[in-house]
């Protein structure tokens, strides 16, 4: 039998500086609808943590209209 898995080419579609409530947002409101998310966070020098939202490429279009539609009812 052979492997069916296939790896998944991840895209950064946001990146947040400081605390991760809104990166933890954005992550909630994407995986609601549908769309497969990873967020990864970094210890900065400068900025403390950063932290960055994936997406697979595939999804990578659909999500970031999400995105800004989510990001336009915050406002």
């Amino acid at each position: 039998m052979g492997c069916r898995c296939m790896w998944i080419k991840w895209v950064t579609i946001h990146e947040s500086y400081g605390l991760p409530r809104i990166a933890q947002e954005c992550r909630r409101y994407l995986e609601m609808k549908g769309i497969r998310v990873r967020l990864l966070s970094k210890q900065t020098k400068k900025a403390g943590y950063v932290y960055t939202l994936q997406v697979p490429l595939a999804q990578q279009e659909q999500a970031k209209v999400l995105l800004r539609d989510f990001k336009n009812t915050l406002k």
